[in-house]
């Protein structure tokens, strides 16, 4: 599976986190961009949902989410849920995240090594 969410680690991190979310608890944008801030992720006022919207269309356009509307509130919302590619996805991520704190952990490791002499 390809799909990186955008350029660079900050993307790809938005990208992944906004799935995580999704996976949890289906919900609409305006709640996701709220919820990111459980990963350090703050989206500074409504100017910013713009990028946000352009993730999750990404997310949609690869088929790791769908969507629905949500009628029973005004105005209806478009509600995002995870598919099974999307968890497969995840699967994915989380072997990456695991390989890169084992090389984060050696490379702190031989910093302190350093530092110390």
């Amino acid at each position: 599976m390809r799909f990186r969410g955008g350029r660079g680690f900050g993307g790809w991190w938005i990208a992944s986190a906004l799935l995580l979310l999704i996976a949890e608890k289906p919900s609409h944008g305006y709640e996701l961009a709220e919820r990111l801030s459980e990963f350090g992720i703050e989206i500074p006022g409504i100017g910013h949902m713009g990028n946000i919207y352009r993730v999750l269309s990404d997310l949609e356009e690869n088929g790791l989410v769908r969507t629905e509307w949500d009628t029973s509130v005004s105005p209806p919302r478009k509600v995002y849920r995870i598919t099974p590619r999307g968890k497969l996805y995840l699967k994915e991520t989380l072997k990456f995240i695991e390989s890169m704190k084992r090389r984060m952990e050696n490379f702190a490791e031989r910093v302190k090594k350093v530092v110390q002499e």
